[in-house]
């Protein structure tokens, strides 16, 4: 899987979770802050699988075999 398409599935899960909170039928403030909660973390865990996955491409250090 590469890096646009993790992304795309990120965006859509955002998508997602923002017609869950539409769809909930809470007062206007509960909605605000609950679209708030979900942008934060899809977009936090957006980050750190980016992070990881060109962490995994590019490594800082090449292992070597001991022994």
């Amino acid at each position: 899987m590469g890096f646009w398409l993790g992304t795309l599935i990120f965006a859509l899960l955002e998508l997602l979770g923002f017609g869950i909170v539409q769809a909930s039928g809470a007062r206007h403030g509960n909605k605000l802050l609950k679209h708030t909660l979900v942008g934060t973390t899809v977009a936090c865990c957006w980050m750190m699988w980016g992070i990881v996955y060109i962490a995994q491409l590019h490594p800082l250090m090449r292992p070597t075999l001991q022994g």
